[in-house]
């Protein structure tokens, strides 16, 4: 079964205004661009930035940059720096990858940077035992609880030793300064910026840093930092119970689903208790008996980036019949031989130092808990909603805690949410939307999955339109959904992935080897 915890995002520490950062005044050959090894149609280069911005004078690290120059150098207006999100997704990949339309390319520079402590960028590193020490299941008792607190305490204190200082400075107040510093280094006055997921915590927290020095900044699929460990799970529970309840209501209406005309929530129950009571096989694997958390893993991992209604009936109806698939996938066993010691992984450093959602005790968490499975009364453990487990050990405060935002910006954010997002719900979306208030507009898409641009003309155009010409669009604004994959009216279509992903992502296994913990956002 996948390994995961079901940790959720971000957090905020109050922030009086501060003067503007060293970096302000990097100079624009502070940066010196070569072909990329990776692709040698783009360029690359690393910006020097200081470990902790409180010690500019301190140690230092390297940041990573790759960019794809403006198409038409007459028509450019600067660098649109991007981040795809994570915590721990690499910019320089965003920057490779194709997805941005052409007249974002014609315009600009599209320009990736590792975050601080990711991939190419002074990488957090841990030893892979230690992060798969990590317990896997539900934490329903005391023991457990206690049990997840030791062994996320020595996975931070492994990782510390593995990363050096970096280790303790990758929180998201480092990251916008070192944004403004790429900002700066790149000749820009101001800064155009397209955060996705978990990079729209960046644009939010640099709109309140750095008020005047925003030219246009895109949050699409929006973190809520305001909400504590509490609203964090309910939140994020609500937003699965959501995602599945239009699965039901999409293939009680889709006459192509393989469970069109049943009474759906009943049998996903009845798989629940087969799987609860160690009676649900594996039809390729019968001896091999399927989890009531692998199913809900299932259900909701394939709703995370697009709605795979169809192919999720299809698997869950041959599940019920134990009907082998046709195609079974070969068994993959990984060899120890073959295994690095030590990995990159900065989710949790990121995480935790980004959001205080620890609990205090076993009752706390029981708590918080039960309030997130009312949330998600279909979820039997609603996986996004059990906040803070890799953080039950860390062994500092916070750097970065979650609290609301005070936007001060003129020039307006674009915020850009579908409103069935089971990674960053809507009602993410309208929490901070409520909090920038007139500083910030909406952009509704009307469908389902998490990352809006590259779905559909009409936010494809709004949001094109925000960024080159700094037309916001009007209030209220909302584009209709695309049908769902694998129907007749989605077939026809050739447009059905943004530039976080690349392709559409493939289907998430029932059945996978353990996999580093982490959810993506």
């Amino acid at each position: 079964m996948v390994r995961q915890l079901f940790v959720g995002a971000v957090a905020g520490l109050m922030l009086m205004p501060l003067a503007p950062s060293p970096a302000s005044a990097a100079p624009v050959e502070a940066v010196q661009w070569a072909p990329c090894e990776q692709d040698a149609s783009a360029l690359c280069g690393t910006l020097e930035v200081p470990v902790d911005w409180a010690d500019p004078h301190g140690p230092t690290i390297d940041l990573a940059l790759a960019k794809r120059p403006a198409t038409d150098p007459n028509a450019r207006r600067g660098s649109l720096v991007v981040n795809p999100g994570g915590p721990g997704g690499s910019g320089v990949d965003a920057a490779l990858r194709a997805g941005y339309s052409d007249d974002l390319r014609r315009h600009f520079d599209i320009l990736g940077f590792d975050p601080r402590g990711v991939a190419r960028s002074a990488p957090v590193r841990c030893s892979l035992d230690r992060i798969l020490d990590l317990p896997a299941g539900p934490i329903t008792t005391a023991t457990a609880f206690d049990d997840m607190v030791a062994a996320s305490r020595a996975l931070a204190d492994d990782c510390r030793t593995h990363s050096g200082p970096v280790f303790d400075h990758v929180d998201t107040l480092q990251v916008i300064r070192d944004i403004d510093a790429i900002r700066a280094a790149v000749g820009d006055d101001k800064l155009t910026f397209f955060g996705m997921s978990y990079g729209t915590l960046m644009a939010q927290q640099y709109a309140e840093r750095y008020p005047n020095r925003v030219r246009a900044l895109v949050a699409d699929s929006t973190m809520d930092h305001s909400q504590d460990a509490r609203g964090f799970a309910v939140t994020q529970a609500a937003t699965g119970q959501d995602s599945f309840d239009e699965f039901v209501a999409g293939c009680a209406r889709l006459s192509e689903c393989a469970l069109h005309g049943r009474d759906i929530r009943q049998f996903w129950w009845r798989l629940l208790e087969r799987a609860d009571r160690g009676e649900l096989s594996d039809p390729d694997d019968p001896s091999y008996k399927i989890t009531q958390s692998e199913l809900v893993n299932f259900v909701v991992g394939n709703l995370n980036y697009q709605p795979y209604w169809l192919a999720i009936a299809s698997e869950l109806e041959r599940l019920d019949a134990g009907r082998p698939s046709t195609t079974p996938a070969a068994a993959s066993r990984r060899s120890a031989e073959n295994q690095p010691t030590v990995v990159d992984f900065a989710y949790q450093a990121v995480l935790c130092q980004d959001w205080d959602l620890k609990a205090r005790d076993f009752a706390e968490w029981r708590s918080i808990a039960a309030d997130a499975q009312r949330a998600a009364p279909d979820l039997p453990n609603p996986p996004r909603a059990s906040v803070g487990a890799i953080c039950l050990g860390w062994p500092t405060p916070a750097n970065n805690p979650q609290r609301r935002i005070t936007p001060t910006n003129e020039a307006k954010l674009l915020f850009a949410n579908a409103l069935h997002d089971p990674a960053t719900g809507y009602n993410w979306a309208l929490g901070a939307a409520e909090q920038f208030g007139g500083h910030a507009e909406l952009l509704t898409y009307e469908g389902w999955g998490h990352i809006v641009y590259g779905r559909v003309a009409c936010a494809d155009e709004a949001i094109d339109r925000y960024l080159i010409d700094l037309v916001v669009p009007a209030a209220g604004t909302r584009c209709a959904a695309a049908p769902p994959p694998g129907t007749t009216a989605n077939n026809a279509r050739s447009r059905t992935a943004g530039p976080a992903d690349g392709p559409a992502p493939e289907m998430v296994p029932l059945r996978a080897e353990p996999e580093l913990p982490t959810w993506l956002f």
